[in-house]
This record gives structure tokens, sequence and C-alpha cells, in this order.
């Protein structure tokens, strides 16, 4: 009987792990929204030609995605497959610790295993390839799962590595870890004026100082300096945020023009409907002097993570894609209602069967229609394969929203762009929103930037604060790699850099549809 039980519990976290990881992958594979989709594609291949983020990219957006990926491009190879396997694995992580710990909260392991491929249906998928705003998030729902161990079971192991986990989530990506981590840190403060044990302050100090550890490596091994952290990763994207809430005129979105009663009470009804019952109920509870300390704690911390979330989500120029905090939030209320009202059978079956609802719901628009990648109004259908590029790219199911029309044109011009810069001998630049065309032909082309939103959110335009710094930035790659030509591909143009240069003149040569050359001379 113990034999066959461990068959079947070995059995569900083979079937979540392939379940979490097939899901992803097959989405991830379906279309393309250039500048998001290979964003990290081509600076994690130029770590494994020593060009490192904040040093050699500018990058307002952690390093921990590029230096996964460029691990799995050492492990798995160059190839898209590496890219998606990435991705589809933290899906997988995430999904069965989330099973695991809904195990260990006492819920029957078939709701378990529900709650764990809902969140899966809705968690990276949205995305499919590796993004900063989605490892973050991911990340610190981890941490999320790592902290309720620490409480309800006082884990020494939970504690170590909950510096960690954050630490992994706020590299990432700023928000919504910073958030995130605040929510933990808060309540993690009143745990320990309840329950000071020193023996689990040492264990989460030992988790810190690892991390420390781990920065000061980073920092030895790379040579970054720590000036560029600060500017590119602290002191810009606080200039960002710092507009959208008030609303300046270098935002291009604003707090104000996002938090609609629409947006707010609408678009997130269904995370709303959880917070409140969640509230609700666990006031009630404290009224009745009915709840233990862990359970407000782990309670709050769940209502304080949604709210976080929606918050976040407002100030993010990017598509939604917290949904999987649904059946997330709705695994814990279920087994929070079950403790408490356990005579109540039908109306844990009716929260199941929202948490289906949604998962339908949400699945049918950002999966499906893949919303996220803006092709919604898209006929995926018409999709070709992205092997006729390079069979780097095999499985690639190509269709984007500017040449949904004719993709063979689209595939065109990137080969033609491909053959003209691989023929081009001189030392050169390249910026395009397709970043994978040092990872196409395997050659350093002195990338300056992640991202060309010419809107103050990737680089700082001039009258910005922080314009020196970029300024120094852009060149510094121009002299010191002796750059004569400037390749555009896509949306960036480089006549929006002139300002960027005191005495360096160019002229400008149409290639194609998509691209053009800048041909680089010192001023008279």
């Amino acid at each position: 009987m113990n034999k066959r039980i461990l068959t079947i519990n070995i059995f569900l976290y083979f079937f979540i792990f392939f379940f979490s990881f097939s899901v992803n992958y097959f989405y991830a594979n379906l279309g393309v929204f250039p500048i998001d989709t290979f964003a990290f594609f081509v600076t994690a291949y130029n770590i494994l030609l020593e060009r490192h983020p904040f040093r050699d990219i500018w990058t307002t957006t952690g390093p921990v995605v590029d230096y996964m990926q460029a691990f799995a491009f050492k492990m798995f190879g160059l190839n898209w497959w590496s890219y998606v396997a990435h991705a589809s694995i933290i899906n997988s992580i995430v999904s069965i610790f989330f099973y695991e710990t809904l195990l260990r909260f006492k819920l029957n392991k078939y709701l378990s295993l529900f709650y764990s491929l809902s969140f899966s249906i809705l968690g990276y998928t949205v995305s499919g390839t590796p993004f900063a705003y989605l490892h973050s998030y991911m990340f610190s729902i981890l941490a999320i799962l790592i902290f309720f161990h620490c409480i309800k079971f006082k884990s020494r192991t939970a504690f170590f590595f909950l510096p960690v986990t954050i630490f992994f989530a706020f590299f990432s990506m700023q928000n919504p870890a910073t958030f995130i981590g605040v929510n933990v840190l808060f309540f993690l403060g009143i745990f320990f004026y309840y329950n000071f044990q020193l023996r689990l302050i040492i264990s989460l100090i030992s988790g810190l100082l690892l991390v420390l550890i781990i920065f000061f490596i980073y920092l030895i091994t790379t040579r970054v300096p720590v000036e560029n952290i600060w500017q590119q990763y602290f002191l810009f994207p606080l200039s960002i945020g710092e507009n959208r809430i008030v609303g300046n005129e270098m935002a291009h979105i604003t707090l104000s023009g996002t938090s609609t009663l629409k947006n707010i009470f609408g678009h997130f009804k269904f995370i709303n409907f959880f917070i409140l019952i969640f509230f609700l109920l666990t006031i009630l509870e404290v009224l009745k002097k009915k709840l233990l300390k862990e359970d407000f704690i782990i309670n709050f911390s769940l209502i304080f993570l949604g709210i976080s979330l929606i918050f976040n989500q407002l100030i993010t120029s990017n598509q939604t894609y917290i949904f999987s905090i649904i059946p997330f939030l709705g695994a814990f209320f279920h087994i929070f209602f079950k403790d408490r009202y356990p005579q109540f059978i039908k109306t844990q079956f009716f929260i199941a069967c929202l948490i289906l609802f949604c998962v339908c719901k949400y699945h049918a628009e950002y999966n499906i229609k893949r919303k996220f990648m803006d092709l919604q109004n898209v006929n995926l259908d018409n999709h070709i394969d992205a092997g006729f590029i390079d069979k780097k790219f095999n499985n690639l199911k190509w269709i984007t929203v500017k040449f949904k029309e004719n993709h063979k044109e689209e595939f065109n011009l990137i080969k033609e762009a491909a053959n003209y810069i691989k023929k081009e001998k001189k030392s050169k630049m390249l910026l395009t929103d397709y970043q994978f065309f040092s990872f196409l032909l395997e050659e350093n082309l002195n990338i300056p930037n992640r991202w060309y939103t010419h809107d103050n959110n990737s680089y700082p335009l001039k009258g910005h604060k922080y314009f020196d710094f970029y300024k120094k930035h852009i060149n510094k790659i121009i002299d010191s790699r002796e750059v004569k030509v400037v390749f555009t591909i896509g949306d960036p143009k480089f006549e929006n850099f002139q300002f960027y240069f005191d005495n360096l003149c160019f002229t400008r040569n149409k290639i194609n549809k998509i691209m053009n050359s800048y041909n680089l001379k010192k001023c008279n």
C-alpha cells in the first residue's frame, strides 16, 4: 500500500512538471512581439561574449534573466528551444512548489493538483518566453510560499532560502519584487515580535550573507562598476516610477490615468473578490478570538499580496500578467474556509468552480489569443515556421502584428539584413527590436541597449537628470570599439541619438523597408 501511494505521489510530481512545462512551451512557440519576445535573447548571448549587463549594455531590468538564459544556452545549445525551455522550467518549478505547499497545508492531493495546474496555465504562459516582469513575479510567488513555510512550520531551511529567493526576484525586476519583499519583511517583523527564536534569525542572516557573497562575487568576476548598477537599476527606474505616479510630461502612462474604476475593480474583479472575502472572514475570526497569530499573518500577507500586485500592474506599461494569482489566492482561501467551516461543502465546491471559470476565461484571452503579445486581433493560423530564417528558430510559429498579412516579406527583409551585416567588415553597432542578430550571426554587434523606446522609459532623453550618464555610456561603446557604422532594424532610429554626440556626424543609407545604415564620421 505504501509503495502504491509513493508511486502515485511521484507520478503526480512528474505530471505537474510535464504539464506546466508543456503548456508554457506550446504557447511560447505561438507568435512573437519582437521588442519583448527577444528582449533577453541577445543580451544572454552577449554574456557568452563577455559583454555584461550594466557594464556593456544599458539595461533597466535585472540581470538574473540574462545570466540564467546564458546558462541555458550553455546547457542546451544556441537555439530557440533553450530559450523557451528556460521559462518553461521556471513555470514547472513554481507550480510544483505550490502543490507541495498546499499538501503541507492539509489540502487533499487532488485539489492541490487542480490549483497547481490552474496556476501553471496562467503563470509564465501568458508570455511563454523569458521576461523580467514574469521572472520577478514567479520568484516573488516562490518567496511568498517559502515565507508561509517560515510562519507555519518554523522551518530553518525556509528562513535560509527566503532572502535568497527575494534577491533573485528583485534582480530579475525591481517590481513586483520590491512590493512583495516589503510585504514579507513587514509580516516577518510581526512574526518575530511574537515568536522570537534565535535559531530562525541565524538561518535568516545566513541566507542574507549568502546573498551578499553572491553579489560581491558577481561584481568581482564581471567587473561591473557599482555606479552603473546604481544609476541604471535604481536611480533611473525610480525616476520612471516617480514620473508615472506624479503624472508629469516625461511619463507615457500615469497612475491617475490607469487608476479608473474600470481598471481597478473591473479588470481585476476576481482578484478583488478574494481580497475582500479574505479580509471579511479574517476580521470575523479575529473578533471571535479564534484565529491563530500564524493564520492572521498568512491571511493578511495574502491580502496585501493581491493589493500590491494590482498597484504594480497599474503603474506598469505592459499587458496584465498577474491573473495566475487568482488560483493562488483561491487555493489558500479554500484551505482557510475548509478549516473554519468544514460543514459548507457546497461553498468549497463553488470556490473550485469559480477558479475553473477564471482559468478558462483568462486562458482563452491571454494564452490562446496571445494577448500579452498584442496578437489578440491577429489570425494566428497564418503563422509560418521561423526555421525559414535559421534552423536555430525551429518550432517557432512566427506571426507578428506589424507584418500579420505578409510574414514571408518580413522573413526576407530579416535575412537580407543579416546578410548585409555579415558582409560589413568595419566595426559596427546594431540598434534593433529584433534582438537576435548577434546570436544569429554569432558575432559581437556592440548592442548598447536592451530596448530602444524613445520615451524616457528605456534610456534618458535630453533634459532628463540622468541624460549625461547615458550619453557617457553610448559614447564609450562607440569610442572604445571604434564603431564606424551603425545599423538600425525595425523601429529604432539613429537620428534620435544625435543629441548624445558632441562631434559625431553620419550619413544615412536606406537598405530595405526595415533597415538603415549610418556611416559615422567626425564633424567638420
